[in-house]
């Protein structure tokens, strides 16, 4: 198996993380959820990952993103469950 199409490398994307998409922010009109990574029109739908980045930092989002799942489950078990609706 070749790692190129024609004159086109491909080795150097095979790391690249996608990210974007449901972008976090504490506006509802710039962006699709908030510091919970709960979407802003549905309060009971979370979106947790790289797709909440505007873009990637200098390193792999994966480290970021396993403390981003910790922050939102530790809200959604702390203060979801118990009173359901907006955090913030």
């Amino acid at each position: 198996m070749t790692d190129t199409i024609g004159d086109f490398d491909s080795v150097p994307y095979q790391s690249t993380h996608v990210s974007g998409g449901t972008i976090m922010g504490s506006d509802p009109s710039s962006s699709v959820v908030n510091k919970y990574c709960q979407v802003w029109s549905v309060p009971n739908l979370f979106v947790v990952g790289a797709s909440n980045f505007p873009q990637n930092g200098g390193y792999n989002p994966t480290g970021t993103g396993g403390a981003l799942a910790f922050h939102t489950a530790d809200a959604l078990v702390t203060r979801f469950v118990n009173s359901p609706g907006m955090l913030t």
